[in-house]
């Protein structure tokens, strides 16, 4: 379900051509580096312009991407998918695999499609490594996000389908192999026990876990606490803060997590 899931988010409007590269659930590779734009144009070397190139600002879109990506994976919570990002990205996808394809019998053009397939390799690592994060938080979380509208708005239609199916699957798989074989008032899988009124064996995400995060913009004073206590924000600054205090401003772009 989740190559489904996941290749549903990739396709873009042409087939794509060329080994991907593999991916990865840890978060140490955020550390990596790109080139400075992380994306192509016709700067790059071999001649002149194809077809295909316009004015389009691939590096700001690729940004966007890694963003995102960094976002997602150090964030206890899913975030808002970006469908738009999302489609741009999966259309210059299309588009530089289709100037490396023409580029193919070209040898005068050999080093221009070398480094646009690097780099077209490298998106796609990264929209990858972002699609599969966001699968690895559902799964852990999959009931409360679906029992959530505010989190299940948050989801792709896609990611919302595996959700429901995950939950499904677990679900017989614990009745068949456990709950069955419990007593009437313990083989439930959401509730300690027919006592409890409200579920409470629904993992959720510790939303106080502190975050290094980016301000981007002037917050201004924020409360911190029960007490009225408040700190202030301004742009600039790098702070080491619970995720709860700055949870709104993440979807919203005002702060990015480092």
């Amino acid at each position: 379900r989740e190559e489904e899931v996941e290749g549903a988010a990739m396709e873009g409007p042409a087939t794509s051509s060329g080994a991907l590269p593999p991916d990865t659930n840890d978060t140490d590779d955020l550390t990596m580096e790109p080139s400075d734009d992380l994306g192509l144009g016709p700067e790059v070397p071999g001649g002149t312009e194809h077809p295909l190139e316009h004015d389009y600002d691939v590096s700001n879109d690729a940004q966007l991407l890694r963003q995102a990506w960094i976002n997602e994976s150090l964030t206890p919570e899913v975030l808002m998918y970006r469908e738009d990002l999302v489609d741009r990205i999966r259309s210059l996808i299309a588009r530089q695999e289709k100037i490396v394809e023409d580029y193919e019998q070209d040898h005068n053009q050999a080093l221009t499609r070398a480094i646009r397939f690097a780099e077209v390799s490298r998106i796609k690592f990264c929209l990858r490594s972002y699609l599969r994060k966001r699968l690895s938080k559902i799964e852990a979380y999959a009931i409360h996000i679906y029992m959530n509208e505010e989190l299940s708005s948050k989801l792709s239609p896609q990611e919302l389908e595996f959700a429901k199916d995950y939950i499904d699957a677990v679900n017989r798989l614990f009745k068949d192999s456990i709950l069955s074989r419990l007593p009437k008032d313990y083989n439930d899988l959401l509730h300690q026990s027919m006592e409890s009124e409200a579920p409470d064996m629904i993992p959720e995400p510790s939303l106080d876990r502190h975050v290094f995060v980016r301000v981007l913009d002037d917050l201004g004073d924020i409360p911190i606490d029960d007490q009225n206590t408040t700190f202030r924000l301004q742009e600039g600054d790098i702070f080491a803060i619970r995720y709860r205090l700055i949870r709104d401003f993440v979807d919203s772009g005002r702060v990015e997590l480092v």
